[in-house]
């Protein structure tokens, strides 16, 4: 069985033609990283978001819902559900 597991994430988003766009997402090593990370790109970027997700035995894929770290700007509806 595998050990406990969590992934900590920052979403950047910038504008195209007048709607948000996903960049690549940031894994970080930390909840204070990616909460670091976040705060230096909210100046440049459309919006951005970091959060953390934990998964009891990543082996089976199961992932507890996401925890929101840090959120700036514009952020689509659609990314509500965050996913790793």
């Amino acid at each position: 069985m595998s050990q406990p597991v969590t992934i900590h994430v920052v979403q950047a988003f910038d504008e195209m033609d007048g709607f948000p766009v996903a960049e690549e997402p940031i894994a970080c090593q930390s909840a204070a990283q990616a909460r670091a990370k976040a705060q230096a790109l909210k100046h440049t970027k459309l919006g951005v978001i970091a959060w953390s997700r934990t998964s009891p035995n990543p082996d089976l894929g199961e992932w507890g819902p996401p925890v929101l770290l840090a959120r700036f700007g514009a952020i689509p509806d659609d990314f509500e559900g965050t996913e790793p």
